[in-house]
């Protein structure tokens, strides 16, 4: 199961409501797998890892642009 998710470029060019929507798709995928490991049923616990990278270039991207909000005002 490849999943492709979008680089800090695609992120940067996408608007707010949208990164928030996918972090909060993210933080449920990663509550599942936690869910799936305890259960025994997760053999892909290298996924923990990638979706924690993820969630954090998001947060990344958010946090700079309040940054650059903060300068312009």
């Amino acid at each position: 199961m490849a999943e492709e998710w979008p680089t800090a470029k695609e992120l940067r060019a996408m608007p707010e409501p949208d990164m928030r929507a996918q972090l909060e798709k993210l933080y449920r995928e990663i509550w599942q797998a936690r869910q799936k490991t305890a259960e025994g049923a997760q053999t892909q616990t290298h996924r923990f890892s990638a979706f924690r990278r993820q969630i954090a270039r998001i947060h990344t991207v958010l946090n700079q642009r309040r940054r650059q909000a903060a300068v312009k005002a």
